[in-house]
């Protein structure tokens, strides 16, 4: 039970209440926190007094509210974008102390359909790589990845990917390969119910779908990647100088496959 005379008061005491159960782990990142009847009822207060505290709470992205599934704790998202020095690759959230981790779901040769083949510049139905990863950061899952190369570009490198092998390291240490532009599409979606498996997230959940190529230095298509990130990771930035340019590039460290 909550004590105070005071509205302002009672919901500030609820806040700090549920940031102290977020903080020491009894409500868990990604978990559900109880109904604001139930919050009525546990600490004696108003539902109006509980909807302010939660809605502070909404507002400065600790919880986060699902329609039809109720509030939750909010995964601790990543500012990409805001500075010039980003790094290629999922992996580049180890600079920040951040473990990161991949699991193979799926590898082996496929024939291009219409998107691939388009994005590599290659004939449909063209023999390719293809490997569908879920990237894990501290063993929660923030992505699904699909990368696609040609043997052409890259001999062999399905038998070089590996649970927990980056691309980009296999790209420049087995490869020796000299990077050049890289081209990037950025759409809204929701999570369909296999995603949302693999993310262990609701279904509907947002999401940002990215779709990627990479060139190296002679202007050649080295892979095309799509990764399907959860929206409550991230946080894309930008700044835009006076000419209306983006001032900072796009950001490549989150995008690319790790």
């Amino acid at each position: 039970m909550l004590e105070g005379d005071q509205g302002e008061l009672l919901y500030f005491q609820l806040e700090s209440d549920l940031r102290q159960k977020m903080f020491s782990g009894e409500y868990g990142i990604g978990t559900r926190i109880p109904t604001e009847m139930e919050l009525c009822q546990k600490y004696g207060v108003s539902r109006i007094t509980v909807r302010r505290a939660i809605q502070d709470l909404v507002e400065e992205g600790v919880l986060e509210r699902l329609r039809g599934h109720g509030t939750y704790v909010s995964v601790p998202k990543h500012v990409i974008g805001q500075s010039a020095a980003c790094k290629r690759g999922f992996s580049s959230f180890a600079d920040e102390g951040t473990p990161t981790s991949r699991i193979v779901l799926e590898k082996g040769m496929v024939n291009a359909d219409a998107s691939v083949s388009s994005w590599l510049g290659i004939s449909l139905g063209s023999k390719v790589q293809r490997i569908k990863r879920v990237i894990l950061e501290d063993d929660f899952p923030m992505a699904i990845d699909e990368f696609c190369a040609t043997d052409e570009m890259l001999p062999g490198f399905l038998s070089l990917m590996h649970d927990d092998v980056s691309a980009y390291e296999l790209m420049e240490n087995h490869y020796h390969v000299e990077f050049g532009m890289e081209d990037l599409s950025i759409d809204a979606s929701t999570a369909r119910d296999d995603e949302a498996r693999v993310l262990k997230c609701v279904t509907g959940s947002p999401l940002f779908v990215l779709r990627k190529i990479v060139r190296n230095a002679v202007g050649e298509t080295l892979h095309y990647s799509k990764s399907v990130i959860r929206g409550d990771r991230v946080t894309y930035h930008f700044s835009v100088n006076c000419e209306g340019t983006v001032a900072n590039e796009l950001p490549v460290a989150f995008t690319a496959t790790a």
